[in-house]
């Protein structure tokens, strides 16, 4: 089943929210952390509104490379084939060119969407992700372990994606979005309150980077600081 937009809560519902009414103020926090310049957003696909609600599906897979960068994306996806057999196998919150930077994004509104889950992912194409991620980011060899396929696997293949584009040649980053008191879920007249603070992202996003092993300073160049953002200022 397609995934929906939460009705007035969570990550894509708060990302649309700002991005559609906030968008100066929202510009201005993500400003505060990556510097000025001019944001150029990436439109979303359409989807099939019997199934999902908002008509609309986030950007998979790299192929919208093909209309940014039709210079560098053939040898992008020549590279990525080999080591990646299932399609779609990222799904992007959102997509921005700012300057001479493309950003990825990633957006949160719960500490525990942080984690992947406690499995191991990639399936039969384990040992193939691996060598992916190890390829992509040799610095941290030493810290790409089994650990990376588990709960924090999507910061993981993230980061790997990111890496892999700068070395063609596209100057990438990798920025996370948390909405702080962003999931109070209404239930007719029931309130389920998940709301996290600030602190409780900063713990959270502390564990993860410890739990793969990764010093922040060590992939600032493609993973950006934090941007917070009140949800309920």
């Amino acid at each position: 089943m397609a995934q929906q937009i939460g009705y007035g809560y969570g990550s894509e519902y708060q990302l649309l929210r700002f991005l559609g009414h906030h968008r100066k103020e929202f510009e201005d926090i993500i400003s505060n952390v990556i510097g000025e310049g001019e944001f150029l957003w990436e439109d979303f696909e359409y989807a099939d509104p019997t199934k999902v609600i908002s008509g609309d599906k986030e950007l998979t897979g790299l192929s919208f490379l093909g209309r940014l960068f039709p210079t560098q994306y053939p040898s992008i996806k020549k590279e990525y084939d080999n080591y990646i057999t299932k399609s779609g196998w990222q799904s992007w919150d959102a997509v921005f060119r700012h300057n001479d930077i493309l950003y990825l994004v990633e957006a949160k509104a719960r500490v525990d969407e942080l984690s992947s889950g406690k499995g191991e992912h990639g399936g039969k194409s384990k040992e193939k992700i691996l060598r992916f991620f190890r390829e992509q980011l040799p610095e941290l060899q030493d810290s790409i372990t089994k650990i990376w396929l588990k709960d924090y696997y999507q910061l993981a293949n993230r980061l790997a994606i990111a890496a892999l584009l700068n070395k063609h040649g596209i100057k990438t980053r990798i920025l996370c979005i948390y909405f702080v008191n962003g999931y109070r879920k209404r239930i007719v007249e029931k309130v389920v309150n998940l709301n996290a603070t600030q602190e409780d992202f900063e713990k959270a996003i502390e564990k993860e980077l410890r739990t793969l092993g990764i010093e922040r300073n060590s992939v600032s160049k493609i993973l950006c600081p934090p941007v917070f953002v009140n949800a309920e200022p």
